[in-house]
């Protein structure tokens, strides 16, 4: 059963509607309630820690992100810091690299400098080697 909740904003004051995807009823006062609310994969962790103080379950937000990935896709990847391949010249460094496989890590980072392509050499040193 799909449950419409409308709750008042505990920073902005405001009434929020948020579609939650369980009868509360059948689990008030029950220990596992607040796995069930995590449940929600379609809300935010504020909003998660919204829904349980309504029903007043007190969680800390580390609490939630901890163990909100037992329901996620397994094949679902959260994306954290900076992106894998943000400037896009990735695999133009690699091509210049498999050139150049005789050259010390140091050096190979200045040949990537100059053809514009910014990596260190710690980088250079975790992906010289690929399958």
């Amino acid at each position: 059963m799909i449950e419409y909740l409308e709750i008042e904003g505990p920073t902005t004051g405001k009434k929020i509607k948020y579609r939650v995807n369980f009868d509360a009823r059948e689990f008030k006062g029950r220990p596992g309630l607040a796995w069930i609310i995590m449940a929600n994969v379609n809300l935010s962790t504020t909003q998660l820690l919204e829904v349980m103080a309504h029903y007043g379950i007190y969680r800390k937000r580390s609490w939630v992100e901890r163990r909100r990935w037992v329901y996620f896709d397994p094949d679902y990847v959260r994306q954290r810091g900076a992106a894998a391949d943000a400037d896009g010249q990735q695999s133009r460094a690699y091509r210049i690299m498999d050139q150049h496989r005789d050259v010390s890590a140091r050096e190979l980072a200045r040949i990537l400098g100059k053809a514009g392509i910014k990596r260190s050499k710690d980088w250079v040193l975790k992906h010289r080697v690929r399958e």
